[in-house]
């Protein structure tokens, strides 16, 4: 038996493999797997399916907000001056609270003993 591969590999080999295209082009350079942009388009309808999917949820949320927004008596504009006024006052309650952090460690300081002791002489919950 001849120890030379067989006409049939050799000629597979200088075809290349039968998942490339046949562009006339020996070179090699441009050869891409007729697979490839299958697969590509496959991801992107994927992906687009998936975004319709996204943007049919959005508006479905947005009909119930609007639904609830109604049964309540308000609309959004007033759901988000209330959010406004509700964040306003939680930061003058954080500058009120620290300012009265600080005090509490400076009356602590003065009189020698820990910021707890004097939380507990004032009746301010030390977890607050």
């Amino acid at each position: 038996m001849d120890a030379s591969p067989s006409k049939h590999a050799t000629t597979a080999n200088r075809k290349g493999s039968s998942l490339l295209p046949d562009n006339g082009d020996d070179s090699g350079q441009n050869e891409q797997p007729l697979f490839a942009t299958t697969l590509e388009d496959e991801h992107k309808q994927k992906l687009k399916a998936g975004i319709e999917m996204l943007k049919q949820e959005l508006e479905l949320q947005k009909q119930k907000r609007v639904a609830l927004l109604k049964r309540a008596g308000m609309d959004i504009e007033q759901v988000r001056q209330l959010s406004d006024e509700h964040i306003e006052r939680l930061h003058r309650y954080n500058d009120i609270k620290d300012a009265a952090q600080i005090l509490f460690g400076k009356l602590a300081e003065l009189k020698g003993k820990t910021v707890k002791e004097i939380y507990e002489e004032h009746g301010v919950d030390f977890a607050d």
